[in-house]
């Protein structure tokens, strides 16, 4: 009898557990971040497939939010070295006053907001095996990110710019008037947006032009997306050729039909102020000796190779809204590329795309 009494005792418990084994119900991720008790860290290996399949990923990963607000004067990775051949005396990542902090919708939010990494994570890549492997590649990733990562500063017509050196509106050079971006190594997919008033052959047309989806002109606010793409080592330059102009010249242009024309956009980075993160998947950087794929955070896919050296991988940010200044074309062989797929070409416009202020009290550097 004591025997039989011990069994049942142990017993029960497995009977309870199964009996409710079968009513269990299955939690969404959004239901499972709400439940205490979790693991903290996660650790994983990542066999690496088709044309990346000499490599394995080793991931070390935190299950959480991680909040920060932060100004940096000056960021720099990558200097000299390696891709000295790409650009010489310059850097892989080469920023003036970063701030990242949080984002009202495309905007930067209010001082003090925050930036939001998703379940944060270190990862190794190597590459052989036993006694040849070797470490390759080194990253900093998060599953998501959201916020806003603001850059540079402005000066006024006059000034001279203490950062690259050059005086603000001497002789209508605009960049002087611009610090920021000043190289770029990575993989930045952007969403662009904004209107800029339009002046043709000196006044005979004028109006003004939208691109992309913008809410700056009722013509554009339902149009589709428009993405561009910076890509490459030490680029400090946005490309974006063909890009279409909704355009509203006056009733002389529309009895002529004109009411599209196309730019070729070439802009240097230190014109672009800031990018807002919206839940940005896969966000990472990563530093490497040899073009690397790493995977995206559910395994399913690689991102955009990174070259050799710092890389910043970026799949989707939002650079709308932004309000340029008045466009001019004069010469009537670009107008003719304007109204052409051509395009017209158009450098380091005003695009007046101002720093977000993120300082407490005497901090005055951005």
């Amino acid at each position: 009898m004591p025997a039989l009494k011990i069994k049942n005792l142990l017993f029960a418990p497995l009977f309870m557990l199964a009996a409710q084994a079968s009513a269990l119900i299955e939690m969404s991720n959004e239901e499972m971040e709400t439940v205490v008790g979790k693991g903290l860290m996660v650790t994983e290996t990542i066999a690496g497939s088709g044309e990346w399949s000499d490599f394995s990923y080793m991931r070390m990963g935190l299950d959480a939010r991680v909040s920060l607000n932060a100004n940096i004067d000056k960021l720099q990775l990558g200097c000299g070295g390696f891709n000295e051949s790409i650009a010489s005396q310059a850097c892989d990542i080469d920023f003036d006053f970063v701030r990242l902090m949080g984002r009202d919708g495309n905007q930067a939010g209010t001082v003090g907001s925050d930036f939001v990494l998703t379940r944060p994570y270190i990862e190794i890549a190597t590459k052989g095996s036993g006694t040849t492997r070797e470490i390759v590649g080194f990253k900093v990733g998060s599953q998501s990110a959201d916020g806003y990562f603001g850059i540079g500063r402005t000066y006024n017509n006059g000034d001279t710019n203490l950062e690259n050196g050059g005086v603000c509106g001497e002789d209508g050079d605009r960049l002087p008037c611009h610090s920021g971006i000043n190289s770029l190594s990575g993989y930045i997919n952007a969403e662009i947006s904004g209107n800029v008033p339009v002046r043709v052959l000196g006044g005979i047309f004028s109006g003004d032009g939208c691109f992309g989806q913008t809410n700056l002109n009722s013509r554009c606010v339902n149009n589709a997306p428009v993405f561009q793409e910076i890509v490459g080592t030490r680029v400090n330059q946005l490309v974006a050729t063909g890009l279409e102009l909704d355009i509203d010249l006056g009733i002389l242009a529309s009895l002529v039909g004109i009411d599209t024309a196309y730019a070729n956009l070439y802009e240097d980075l230190r014109f672009i102020h800031g990018f807002a993160f919206q839940n940005t998947a896969n966000f990472g950087i990563s530093l490497q000796r040899e073009q690397i794929a790493w995977p995206t955070y559910d395994k399913s896919d690689y991102a955009e190779p990174a070259n050799a050296g710092w890389w910043l991988n970026v799949p989707y940010v939002a650079t709308k809204d932004i309000a340029g200044d008045e466009v001019s074309i004069s010469g009537l062989g670009d107008v003719v590329s304007a109204l052409q797929e051509e395009g017209v070409d158009l450098t380091n416009i005003e695009l007046n795309f101002e720093p977000p202020k993120n300082c407490f009290g005497s901090a005055n550097f951005c």
